[in-house]
């Protein structure tokens, strides 16, 4: 099993998306184990398991490999548009933001009625959702935990490279 990190892992997963943007997701919790977050990135064809640094910094550390098989879905709620980037029309948008009144749609409506597309550079778009849960992931199988554990010990030494005094 092939760990990616950094740039290499988000211009892989980038690349899939664009081929086929529907059907994704994103969840993060906090890691089982150590002081990281956990995240599941899952699409029609292949799930992720991903080991981040930290949410709090713009460009964290991010490891992340392959699953093999089904993962669970980790309680997104099923009303929950689909994770991709949404082309905004930025004239719309400012429109939507300025409205005060109850007859225009929200933002979460805007959003789920926009189907996930490509980025390309130059357009505005959403990105999202991101679902973040305040557990850790429950119900991973022997093979995720074994991975879990991989990818945690491989993200300290790359934290301790990075960072001398790093515990």
């Amino acid at each position: 099993m092939e760990i990616l990190k950094g740039t290499v892992l988000s211009k892989y997963l980038l690349e899939k998306y664009a081929r086929n943007p529907k059907g994704w997701s994103f969840m993060i919790s906090p890691a089982n184990k150590d002081a990281f977050f956990d995240a599941l990135v899952s699409s029609p064809e292949e799930n992720w398991q991903l080991k981040i640094e930290s949410i709090f910094k713009p460009s964290p550390v991010i490891l992340g490999a392959k699953v093999e098989g089904k993962v669970r879905n980790q309680g997104a709620p099923a009303s929950l548009p689909s994770y991709g980037y949404r082309k905004l029309d930025p004239e719309a948008l400012l429109k939507l933001l300025n409205e005060e009144g109850e007859e225009e749609p929200s933002l979460s409506q805007l959003i789920s009625s926009i189907e996930p597309t490509a980025p390309l550079p130059g357009a505005s778009y959403a990105q999202g959702p991101f679902v973040f849960a305040n557990q850790k992931f429950a119900g991973l199988s022997d093979n995720q935990k074994k991975l879990d554990e991989r990818l945690g010990s491989e993200l300290k030494n790359l934290m301790r490279e990075k960072y001398l005094s790093y515990g």
